[in-house]
């Protein structure tokens, strides 16, 4: 727990319970212990751990077109702590056989320059030796959006997460909510 607050940014805007960062950096992990705690044996998420208040910032260009702003989700300080608990024990199960140690996309203190750089290095290869190299760049738009949860806690289940910390990771996204502040 030290650690996952530890992680934190001084100075950001908390969500909707109004505590900010420095809460709990300097005596909140006495407190926020006993709430995991609880939250644990209880198998509850509480609401506000979940909930997000969306404010819009203005880009650019005309004021009345929606796609001129971009939305800032400010989520609770103890939901994040609490994320990046449920994250870091989540590792502990990421093994090559779940996720690849090729890959680098979406993993921590890892990049996606060291991959594309030896794709490089394959391309002049290829063309030194006069040999066709074919490749397939696929970006999948929305991905996120459209993975069935269901299936994400299938997937967790079946590479041996506990299912305690299984249904706290679904407890954590069921009945997320957000709500959206235009103009103030």
């Amino acid at each position: 727990m030290a650690r996952a607050i530890a992680g934190l940014k001084d100075g950001k805007a908390p969500g909707g319970d109004g505590n900010p960062t420095e809460v709990w950096k300097h005596g909140g992990d006495n407190l926020f212990s006993r709430l995991i705690t609880n939250a644990w044996e209880v198998g509850f998420v509480p609401q506000a751990w979940k909930d997000a208040s969306i404010v819009t910032i203005y880009k650019k260009g005309d004021r009345t077109d929606c796609g001129n702003y971009r939305g800032i989700s400010l989520l609770s300080i103890a939901g994040k702590i609490f994320a990046r608990i449920l994250i870091n024990r989540l590792s502990t199960h990421i093994t090559p056989e779940v996720v690849p140690e090729a890959q680098c996309g979406f993993r921590g203190n890892r990049s996606t320059v060291e991959k594309i750089f030896c794709l490089r290095q394959l391309q002049e290869k290829c063309n030194g030796q006069d040999r066709p190299l074919y490749m397939v760049f696929v970006d999948f738009s929305k991905v996120f959006d459209t993975v069935g949860r269901t299936v994400l806690w299938q997937l967790l289940r079946r590479y041996g997460c506990p299912e305690k910390f299984t249904t706290m990771i679904e407890a954590l996204h069921t009945g997320m909510m957000a709500n959206v502040s235009v103009g103030g």
